[in-house]
């Protein structure tokens, strides 16, 4: 591996631990049913997954972060920020 590659290799290991703790406030936030604090991290992670190829978990955050700018309902904002979660606790398992 060069230089680069490793580089690319620690920031994409950064971004792992980031999204999982991201996961830990995402989930109080679900607790408090804190809504507009829930669009930051998912905000976060909606910009920053599909850098380092984790599409689906980026598409996940930004589909919670659009419900709660829409107004969505309690339920709608619950189940999509749960599918958010099953893909951020699979990753959680996968490192």
């Amino acid at each position: 591996m060069n230089g680069m590659d490793e580089r690319l290799a620690a920031l994409g290991a950064r971004f792992v631990e980031q999204a999982i703790e991201i996961a830990d406030a995402i989930e109080a936030c679900l607790a408090r049913q804190a809504w507009v604090e829930l669009a930051a991290p998912c905000h976060s992670l909606a910009g920053r997954a599909g850098m380092f190829g984790y599409t689906a978990i980026g598409d996940a955050a930004r589909a919670v972060e659009e419900a709660i700018d829409a107004q969505a309902s309690r339920g709608e904002i619950e189940h999509l920020a749960a599918e958010l979660l099953d893909r951020l606790n699979r990753l959680r398992q996968d490192r």
